[in-house]
């Protein structure tokens, strides 16, 4: 009889656990914080430490396939895999035809949200509970935006916003998308905190689209516009609190439209339609 120490059993579970013997619950997912990275990984974050390290803007081209073989050192098969782990994630884009080949992309909130939804959806989690996390995280974001320090910076960038502009009855739904994502976005911005800004708008941009595949948000045009019009004012006046109850205030009205014109689809999981 071979006896084994409680290290020797520790290890055996996890293997047995790693070659599928039973299933891994999906909350716990510890594992995969010490996992090696794939080589197609590997490669993505190469590529994004390149972008980085030269300092490439969105619609800069990178390497050919060729040249990236070379300055990679890898396989075809692994490379084309690390690229399209980067253009589903909006990181790049592949321009096809003569004169094609990989672009640097942008990074945006919409495209974190497209990738967030997928773990949402799969951990069950629900609209009510996004938009939960999409009111608190605009009021902070709102908050932190009126706590920047430098007022004609808040002034600057909450201009656009501070004047009643108002939107044409035959205006494009992507235009108005854009609008709406444009002001919150500014708000953003001003946080000074990446993480955040692009963690907490994720949210806004699920809704947005979830919103926009199911109805036509335009309906709230004239609500959004006003609303927008006190937030930034709030915001380029320095009024932390204000800024964040008017920015609740705002996104609890959506809410309720949300609740009104979707009914029981606030209890599904999140999806990207």
């Amino acid at each position: 009889m071979v006896v084994r120490s409680e290290g020797t059993r520790k290890r055996e579970t996890r293997k047995r656990e790693t070659n599928g013997d039973r299933p891994i619950p999906i909350a716990a997912g510890g594992s995969s914080l010490l996992r090696p990275l794939k080589a197609a990984e590997v490669i993505a974050r190469n590529i994004v430490g390149d972008i980085r390290a030269q300092n490439l803007r969105p619609g800069d081209g990178l390497p050919s396939e060729a040249a990236m073989l070379t300055q990679y050192g890898v396989s075809r098969e692994s490379l084309r895999e690390g690229l399209r782990l980067l253009e589903v994630q909006g990181m790049i884009a592949i321009r096809r035809g003569p004169g094609g080949g990989p672009v640097v992309g942008s990074v945006g909130a919409a495209h974190l949200g497209r990738v967030s939804a997928l773990f949402f959806h799969m951990s069950g989690a629900t609209y009510q509970e996004l938009f939960e996390a999409w009111v608190w995280g605009q009021g902070e974001l709102a908050e932190r935006a009126a706590r920047h320090p430098d007022a004609d910076t808040r002034a600057s960038t909450m201009a656009p916003f501070m004047d009643g502009h108002h939107h044409e009855s035959d205006e494009l739904l992507e235009g108005y998308l854009e609008e709406h994502a444009g002001f919150h976005g500014a708000v953003a911005s001003l946080v000074r905190n990446r993480v955040l800004e692009l963690s907490l708008e994720s949210y806004g941009q699920i809704v947005a689209h979830h919103v926009a595949m199911v109805d036509d948000p335009r309906t709230l045009r004239s609500v959004l516009v006003d609303d927008h019009h006190k937030i930034a004012r709030a915001v380029a006046a320095g009024q932390p609190k204000r800024a964040r109850d008017l920015m609740e205030e705002h996104l609890r009205g959506v809410v309720d439209y949300c609740r009104d014109r979707l009914g029981g689809s606030l209890d599904s999981a999140i999806e990207w339609l």
